[in-house]
Order: structure tokens, then sequence, then C-alpha cells
């Protein structure tokens, strides 16, 4: 289980918690809904977002490097079996292509980049954060402690539908999909108490996706995509292009 840190005083947990929740949904929604951002600089700046908040929250805390390297073990088998159990959900989805085009790059910045940023800010912090915030109540052990599981997840399910919530296309039903599967992913961390379970079964989760030809948000760049497409063919065959 997570450890508890008893020198971090709860109300400014309260703040640290309440500031990653508005900047998961602030970063998503003005980027994206807002300036209309394509994906390449979205995930520059969320990246720059959840940087900062990560170094910030772990020097405040006094974390240290125990953080990253605890149970590293544990971490990288709880990323595996979360990255295949996600792998399996999304392999039945349907996909309008079988297969999606996937270069080093774009395997490296919305894979390892885009996936580690997420996994942080929706999955690690908000779930670190919260079980901090409740040992300094001395709410982690005891017969209090069987609530601390539950809460720091609940903590990790709001910023992860906050956060979604600033995209445009998740708005209705379709916010259900992203959901669940960052719930998995904090669920990994908790159950193993390494970060690396949730960054390493997020980066799997992306590049899965991104294999499976499956948009990742913003969605804008795949419209301009397809636009590109369809301005391309051959033979003068666009789309209404048999108007009399």
């Amino acid at each position: 289980m997570l450890d508890a840190r008893t020198t971090i005083e709860w109300g400014s947990a309260l703040l640290w918690l309440g500031g990653v929740a508005s900047g998961s949904f602030l970063i998503s929604w003005f980027l994206t809904d807002v300036l209309r951002a394509q994906r390449a600089a979205y995930v520059a700046w969320l990246t720059l977002l959840t940087g900062g908040l990560t170094l910030g929250y772990l020097a405040w805390s006094g974390a240290g490097a125990a953080f990253w390297v605890d149970r590293w073990g544990w971490g990288i088998l709880g990323a595996v079996l979360a990255g295949m159990f996600l792998a399996l959900m999304v392999s039945r989805v349907p996909t309008r292509r079988s297969t999606g085009r996937m270069s080093g790059i774009g395997a490296l910045w919305d894979g390892v980049v885009y996936g580690s940023a997420e996994g942080l800010l929706l999955s690690v912090l908000p779930v670190v954060i919260t079980w901090q915030l409740l040992g300094s109540l001395g709410w982690t052990t005891g017969w209090r402690g069987a609530a601390a599981v539950p809460a720091a997840l609940a903590a990790s399910v709001i910023v992860i539908v906050v956060h979604h919530l600033g995209y445009r296309e998740y708005r209705g039903r379709e916010i259900v999909s992203p959901v669940v599967g960052c719930t998995v992913l904090s669920l990994a961390y908790l159950v193993t108490a390494s970060p690396i379970a949730a960054v390493g079964g997020h980066i799997i989760l992306h590049l899965v996706m991104k294999r499976r030809g499956m948009d990742l948000p913003p969605h804008a760049d795949e419209g301009v995509a397809e636009m590109e497409q369809e301005l391309t063919r051959p033979e003068g065959t666009l789309v209404g292009g048999s108007h009399g």
C-alpha cells in the first residue's frame, strides 16, 4: 500500500488536489476547445503542466527518489497486466481503420510522452495526494484505512472526469470509455504502490490505440488528416465533386 507521510498538513494537500483537478480541466478545455490547438502543441503544454505539478508536489512533500524507485518491480508487473487488460478491451472496439500509421516519432510523442503525462496527472497525483492527505489525519491505518483506498480512487476518478470534460468530444456518453480505462490504471497504482504501473500502463494503452488507428484527443488532427486525404485523391474524386 502507499506510504502516508504524517508531516503533510491536510489543508495544504487539499489545495494541491484542487490545483490538480482545476489544472487538468483548464489544460484540456482552454487549449483544445478555446484555442483549438493541434495534438503536438497540446501534448507539449500538457507535459509541462504535469511535470511542473509532479515535481512541485514531490518537492513540497519531501517524497524524494524513493517515490519513483520503491517497488519498481511490482510497478512494471502492474503496467504490463493493466496494459494487457486495456489492450484487450481496446481490441474489441470497432475502428474505421484496421491499423494506424505510427512512426517512431509518433510512438514517442503520442505514446511515451503523452501517455506518461496523462498517467501522472490522472492516475498518480490525485491518488498519492489523497492518500497522504488522509494519512496526515491518521485515516490510512486501522479500521479507517478501509476507506482510504476507495477515497483515493474516487479522487482520481473525479480528476479523470473533469479532465475529459474539457474535450468537446467527450461531453456525452463517449466519456465512459476513457474514464473506465484511466480508472483501471489508477487502481493499478494503488495496488502496486508504484507510479510505474499507471504511467507504463498508460503508455501501452496509447500505443495500442495508435496502432489500431483509434483517435487520441484532441481529435482535430484526425479531421485535418482525413480532409487532406480527400483533397489529394486522384481523378478529381473529391467529396461532393459530382455537383452538377
